[in-house]
């Protein structure tokens, strides 16, 4: 099967790891369900992006519940937020993200851009980049998109962040080598699993034109956990999400 840039058409695949930037501990992270704990992973972390994606995700820490959003392909997408907590689940807002990014702020949904990758081993991964992170991210693809298709990414570090009295960290992207023969024949295995869930995940959808399923693989993830997502200690990722609006970035979809 032919392999296409993904990370320029955007579509989606399912991931058996799903990745966090933990600010306070400088590394990335997942959660293992089995141990119910989260598994931080060292530097340098490496791999090959396949495909991105528009969700929101966020914790209400006043109402104590978790946002989360079904993913889309386009800004101009309809998102659909569900509000969650103690098993239930009610809908906080429909719309595209500029149409509902002033409730999304007051209710601490955080747009986030969610990118499936295939690891060293062949892997299928995940990995959710909002605020800070996700700034650093979309200034390392500009206008490089073509790369993708063809080299590792690799985070060998992290640089600190400031905004008032508040300290907090964001991984620094970099490329790394090209993929070689044996890296592309799992990159092609891991792009068939990629098309065949893009056809569940969007195919199936009873608002074809909207774009959505009610969920998600990485829903199932978070919400499949015996308690709701823990409130993340760090704030750069909310901290740099107001700064962007504050000095009027129109060329970041916060």
């Amino acid at each position: 099967m032919a392999r296409v840039n993904r990370m320029q058409s955007g579509t989606q695949n399912p991931a058996k790891y799903f990745f966090q930037w933990k600010s306070d501990h400088q590394k990335f992270c997942y959660y293992d369900k089995e141990k119910k704990e989260n598994v931080f992973v060292d530097l340098p972390f490496k791999f090959l992006a396949l495909s991105r994606y528009i969700t929101v995700k966020g914790w209400n820490q006043k109402k104590e519940h978790a946002l989360i959003s079904n993913e889309v392909k386009s800004i101009d997408d309809v998102l659909v937020v569900n509000a969650y907590k103690d098993g239930s689940k009610s809908e906080v807002v429909r719309g595209k993200w500029n149409e509902i990014k002033e409730k999304m702020e007051v209710e601490k949904g955080k747009f986030t851009q969610s990118v499936y990758v295939m690891l060293p081993n062949g892997e299928v991964a995940n990995i959710q980049l909002n605020g800070a992170s996700l700034s650093t991210w979309f200034e390392f693809q500009n206008n490089q998109t073509d790369r993708f298709f063809d080299n590792w990414v690799l985070v060998n570090g992290y640089k600190d962040g400031k905004s008032g009295t508040v300290e907090y960290t964001y991984p620094v992207f970099e490329w790394g080598t090209s993929l070689d023969t044996e890296s592309q024949l799992r990159a092609e295995n891991a792009d068939a699993k990629i098309e065949e869930y893009e056809e569940s995940y969007f195919g199936k959808s009873e608002e074809p034109k909207e774009n959505y399923r009610e969920r998600s693989e990485v829903d199932k993830h978070e919400m499949n956990q015996n308690k709701p997502p823990v409130p993340p200690s760090e704030v750069d990722a909310e901290l740099a999400m107001h700064d962007a609006v504050a000095n009027g970035d129109d060329d970041l979809p916060f």
